[in-house]
């Protein structure tokens, strides 16, 4: 009888399924890379980018030993938009609109001084119209490209990176 007994546990022993859990990858419209072993955890909008994650036995610590070293890690390829573009790409593209925000705007205040300026000067004496109407014009016309280049980058850019399924975070300061 104990036999059997042994024979029957050494037979379910030898035909046990394999006892590892899967775990899943995804990256969220953040850009923030989540982990679960349990697929009802990961979000619906999710589920169609999900990638299955093989646990490396090189980076596991067990009872206080430390893991072997491993070899070199392969390199991770470079997550691109739709239209093959990278992160370095959008954030360039972010960082010259940004750039040319902040140029208009250090223009628009010395226009404003200059006319602070030219009142303090005009004070006690007769006004010249001249100088006053040019600095009005280079000031509205300052105020509209500030305008158009704040759509650019506020409204313009995050969809346009939208549409292409890149990561928000990119063109994040």
């Amino acid at each position: 009888m104990l036999k059997l007994a042994m024979l029957v546990v050494g037979g379910l022993l030898l035909f046990a399924p394999d006892a590892r859990a899967n775990f899943y990858s995804w990256v969220d419209r953040d850009g923030n890379q989540f982990y679960t072993n349990d697929p009802s955890k990961i979000p619906p909008e999710y589920r169609s980018r999900v990638s299955t994650v093989e646990p490396d036995a090189g980076r596991v610590n067990v009872g206080g030993t430390a893991a072997p070293a491993a070899g070199p890690r392969p390199a991770v390829a470079e997550h691109k938009d739709k239209y093959g573009k990278g992160e370095r790409w959008w954030r360039d593209r972010a960082s010259n609109l940004r750039r040319e925000l902040r140029d208009l705007q250090d223009d628009y205040d010395l226009v404003l001084k200059q006319e602070r300026e030219l009142r303090e000067k005009q004070k006690g004496q007769k006004k010249k119209k001249g100088s006053e109407t040019q600095l009005a014009k280079k000031k509205a016309q300052l105020e509209k490209k500030m305008k158009q280049s704040r759509r650019k980058l506020e409204v313009d850019l995050p969809e346009e990176a939208r549409r292409a399924e890149a990561y928000p975070g990119w063109i994040r300061e």
